[in-house]
């Protein structure tokens, strides 16, 4: 069973080996300097639309997400995959939301978290090849999950998060409408479907799974529970005849798809372990083409059997079905690839690449046992390794995304969503050592060498509160996994010192709702099993951040508006200074927004957006660099920051 979550996976081989890359010499003097990008670049197209009945031959559509912007609509061939144009979406940074309307116009919906760019709608016309951007559908939402056509081409439906939105654009007088929440509670209106007869079904999460059914007025006629039990996404939706198929993805990994009766108004079965996005792109008759373990099946939709069909040539990633070309089924990887199945050969195949890759976001730093300085990519993945003596860079292109990376007893391990994934890195072949996504469990951001064990805090899957503590001895594959050591919150940074783990929370898990009033610090003895003390060190704070010790053995932590100093045998607050303010009361999820280190008797920490040098005697701060994103203090003694695909040092002299 795979996990294909929020985010995509992005699978762990050897299918592209390390590229080397050269760069300029490495700076030397004092101070800021930039490094100009990393080598790590792809192709990743979660959004994608086929339109079998273009007039000068049948099309696919798809968006390839962008670091920094803009994401690029491609338009290729769908019979042979050449690439017939690429043009930019202003503002947007990728999408998954692409959709074909009767008039072939091609609809796409975008995200971007960016105060002002917001999530999207922009409209593609063949016929001129031009982009039209449309506007921000609702003010509050930073991403557009799904769009669906009528069937009349008079509207286009939408659905976002974080706030669980619906809404319709008239084609013909470029009006948008806020149609509000389906499903009041859920954060995502994750897909839709229109029938037929312009009712439009919406598939919600990350909490009740429902589908709600609406007129094309958006008036809510129904709200279908689903057919299993637990809290996640109702992730894929489409309506194939009388039925309506629903693909969902729990809180545990699971992906079951539910096909519901709309004559009979109950489930008729639930299909296990269903891995494509897009269910209804491979219906033909009463037979649908699904994936199973990556692997093509055949579903018959009157009798439920299953035949799988021996095709896994797709491209990795998640498999898109989008229809039919004849008796040859058409469709997408999530890493750009174009895939063929012919149903009346039993033969598949996958066609070359043709998309321009496009620059991946730094979404972690960490140093390697090498010496050198290892960032992993945001959403498309990758892994990037640059030498501070050479100037000289490595890229490895599969290797999912990398949330927190370090170095432990002389090897490389990397923390990677979705599922927590906790790999060894050799520099060739990543080894999967261990995975809490049957735990609930996602993101392991926070990772510390702690004497014979690997220290990892995690934040908990979308819909799902309770992070874990987690250590695990790679000489023996030994583990101990506390899940809520501090009670529904999630482990966002450690530290480590004489047998003693000491980890910081944040309030927020995969929810919107902070569970409790403030976060907390602990400090977890490994020999005993026992947390010693725990402390809130800031009221008010919903997040900490990094924490770190200095060379006197005082532990320090950086919030996103306060630097606190803790005894680390009591936990008691030494002192405590506000450095700035940050919107508690309207946060609705933060994680780990922090970095702190300490050098040559100072500590360097990185918070909301800014670089800072901070005298620990007077807890002042001199402002260095901004916008900065990561922050890590490399073996050379230099601190290594990232925004975006932007790679920098600041050298401390």
């Amino acid at each position: 069973m795979r996990i294909i979550a929020a985010a995509l996976l992005i699978a762990l081989s050897l299918a592209n080996p390390a590229q080397a890359q050269t760069s300029a010499a490495p700076p030397a003097g004092c101070g800021f300097a930039g490094l100009g990008t990393l080598p790590l670049t792809g192709a990743t197209t979660p959004g994608t639309a086929l339109d079998a009945a273009y007039a000068d031959g049948p099309r696919v559509y798809s968006v390839t997400s962008s670091a920094s912007g803009p994401a690029m609509l491609a338009v290729r061939n769908a019979r042979d995959g050449s690439l017939i144009a690429e043009r930019p979406l202003p503002l947007a940074l990728g999408s998954w939301a692409v959709t074909v309307a009767p008039d072939h116009s091609v609809y796409v919906g975008s995200y971007n978290a960016t105060a002002g760019a917001m999530g999207r709608l922009y409209r593609y016309t063949p016929a001129t090849d031009q982009v039209s951007e449309l506007g921000i559908p609702i003010a509050t939402e930073t991403f557009v999950w799904t769009v669906a056509a009528s069937p009349d081409g008079s509207s286009v439906y939408g659905g976002t998060s974080p706030t669980g939105k619906l809404f319709r654009y008239d084609t013909s007088s470029g009006t948008t409408t806020d149609l509000g929440s389906p499903v009041p509670g859920d954060q995502f209106v994750r897909d839709l479907a229109v029938d037929s007869g312009g009712t439009v079904y919406a598939a919600v999460g990350a909490a009740s799974m429902k589908i709600a059914v609406l007129a094309p007025d958006g008036a809510r006629k129904q709200v279908i529970a689903p057919p299993i039990e637990g809290s996640g996404y109702a992730y894929d939706v489409d309506v194939a005849g009388r039925y309506l198929l629903a693909r969902f993805v729990t809180s545990t990994g699971a992906n079951p798809m539910g096909v519901y009766d709309l004559d009979q108004g109950v489930w008729k079965d639930v299909v296990e372990d269903v891995d494509n996005l897009t269910v209804g792109g491979g219906r033909h008759g009463h037979d649908l083409y699904l994936f199973q373990n990556d692997e093509l099946a055949k579903y018959d939709l009157k009798t439920g059997k299953i035949q799988k069909l021996g095709f896994t040539e797709y491209g990795e990633g998640a498999a898109r079905p989008l229809g039919w070309l004849g008796h040859t089924l058409v469709g997408t990887s999530s890493t750009g690839r174009i895939w063929h199945y012919d149903r009346k050969t039993g033969k598949g195949r996958l066609l070359d690449a043709a998309l321009t890759g496009q620059p991946v976001s730094i979404r972690s730093l960490g140093t390697g046992p090498d010496g050198r300085v290892y960032a992993g990519g945001f959403f498309t993945g990758g892994l990037a390794a640059y030498d501070p003596a050479t100037g000289e860079s490595q890229y490895w292109q599969n290797v999912g995304q990398s949330e927190g990376i370090v170095t432990h007893k002389g090897k490389l391990y990397l923390g990677v969503y979705p599922g927590a994934r906790i790999y060894e890195f050799d520099g060739t072949a990543p080894k999967q050592l261990l995975s809490l996504g049957d735990q609930e469990q996602d993101r392991p951001f926070a990772m510390v060498s702690a004497g014979d064990w690997l220290a990892f805090g995690t934040v908990p899957k979308s819909g799902t509160v309770g992070g874990a503590l987690g250590l695990l001895d790679p000489a023996t594959g030994r583990t101990v996994i506390r899940r809520n050591i501090i009670p529904g919150h999630s482990i966002i940074g450690l530290a480590y010192r004489d047998g003693v783990v000491y980890g910081a929370t944040s309030a927020f898990g995969g929810t919107s709702t902070p569970q409790g009033d403030a976060a907390v610090v602990f400090a977890y003895d490994i020999a005993t099993d026992t947390v010693r003390w725990r402390t809130e060190p800031v009221a008010g704070d919903l997040a900490l951040g990094s924490i770190t010790f200095d060379a006197s053995g005082r532990l320090w932590g950086l919030t996103p508006d306060a630097l606190f100093e803790l005894d680390p045998a009591t936990g008691q607050t030494l002192r405590t200074a506000k450095h700035q303010t940050y919107p508690w009361s309207t946060a609705t999820q933060v994680w780990l927004d922090t970095n702190i280190v300490f050098h040559q008797g100072l500590l360097w920490g990185k918070v909301q957006g800014k670089v800072y040098r901070i005298d620990p005697a007077t807890m002042s701060f001199t402002l260095l660099a901004r916008p900065i994103s990561n922050l890590l203090l490399g073996s050379d003694g230099h601190l290594y920051l990232s925004r975006m695909e932007n790679f920098s040092t600041y050298r401390i002299c």
